[in-house]
């Protein structure tokens, strides 16, 4: 059964990462628009994971899965607080904080991006 449910969290990251992988081929899409529609993607993908390893018991990869997504939450939520920053700033922050969590669950799943 955990192998199972390991197989459904890589399929969930594999299929981010070729929604990812389409918009590169799509030519008639801004840079800053592939880019937001990318993290909209990995944020889809993130709470998806969220939800099946919360059905999950807490040990091995599924362990450091959770810890590593509670501490992506730990640092929006610290990231919402601060008042010392541009919305264009924070907006920035958010998105390399969702795809550092996501290129890290990846590799954890040993799916390769």
């Amino acid at each position: 059964m955990y192998e199972q449910a390991l197989i459904q969290l890589q399929q969930i990251v594999l299929e981010a990462l070729e929604q990812r992988r389409g918009l590169i081929a799509s030519s008639k899409i801004d840079a800053a628009e592939m880019d937001r529609l990318a993290r909209e993607y990995e944020r889809r993908a993130l709470e998806r994971l969220r939800g099946e390893l919360d059905r999950l018991p807490p040990k091995g990869v599924v362990f450091s899965l959770h810890t590593r997504l509670a501490r992506m939450g730990e640092q929006l939520a610290a990231l919402d607080e601060r008042t010392d920053i541009a919305e264009t700033s924070r907006r920035l922050e958010r998105d390399d904080i969702t795809w550092r969590t996501f290129e890290d669950v990846a590799a954890s799943l040993g799916v390769e991006s």
